[in-house]
């Protein structure tokens, strides 16, 4: 649900757009980028291992990168999709997204889901800068929680649980056994071990 009112409702994609996601592999970020090829657009996903970066082709991504062995993330960007970024789905903040932002279109939409770049500093990190880029590119940046659909929560569900019966929106399921492994669990989705969705087997 978060990644299907985020993407229609706060990054308003159009068919014919180039949507850029990070943490792609992750639950919300995969299912992003089949939304968006669905929707008809082109989807750029970035992700931290080559495994991640495999599984976001094979759900159909038309660009994949791993951010953590490329030599220089301002080229890939600007290499994955020349002329720049309509929506940008971003899970991350940081220095991706001060980075990303110089790669948007004019009128261009960000959608701030989360900021798994910052969730263990002890020091806050300095920017990004944002206000030139968004000032002279006219974007629109909104950070959001799925909670403010809830009253559409059903409309939501169904609309998924139709692409997942039809093949569209695949999904992968990580499953811990256990409740006692639970800290383990959590602790490797926080370094982003995950594929998909993170579960604990009680």
């Amino acid at each position: 649900l978060t990644a299907y009112f985020g993407l229609l409702e706060v990054c308003k994609m159009k068919p014919g757009e180039t949507v850029l996601v990070n943490a792609a592999a992750g639950a919300v970020g995969s299912v992003v980028g089949q939304l968006a090829k669905i929707g008809g657009c082109k989807v750029v996903g970035c992700a931290g291992s080559d495994d991640k970066v495999a599984y976001l082709k094979k759900i159909g991504f038309d660009e994949a990168f791993n951010y953590k062995t490329v030599t220089s993330l301002d080229e890939t960007l600007r290499n994955a999709s020349p002329d720049g970024y309509d929506c940008f789905f971003d899970n991350v903040g940081g220095e991706f997204s001060s980075i990303a932002i110089n790669h948007m279109k004019r009128y261009g939409r960000i959608a701030v889901c989360g900021a798994i770049s910052q969730y263990h500093d002890s020091v806050p990190q300095k920017g990004p800068y944002l206000q030139v880029p968004m000032i002279f590119k006219q974007l629109r940046m909104e950070g959001f929680l799925v909670t403010s659909w809830s009253h559409r929560r059903e409309e939501g569900l169904k609309a998924l649980l139709k692409w997942v019966m039809e093949g569209k929106v695949k999904y992968h399921e990580q499953i811990t056994e256990g409740f006692q492994n639970m800290p383990v669990a959590f602790i490797g989705m926080l370094r982003g071990e995950n594929i998909g969705k993170a579960i604990v087997k009680v």
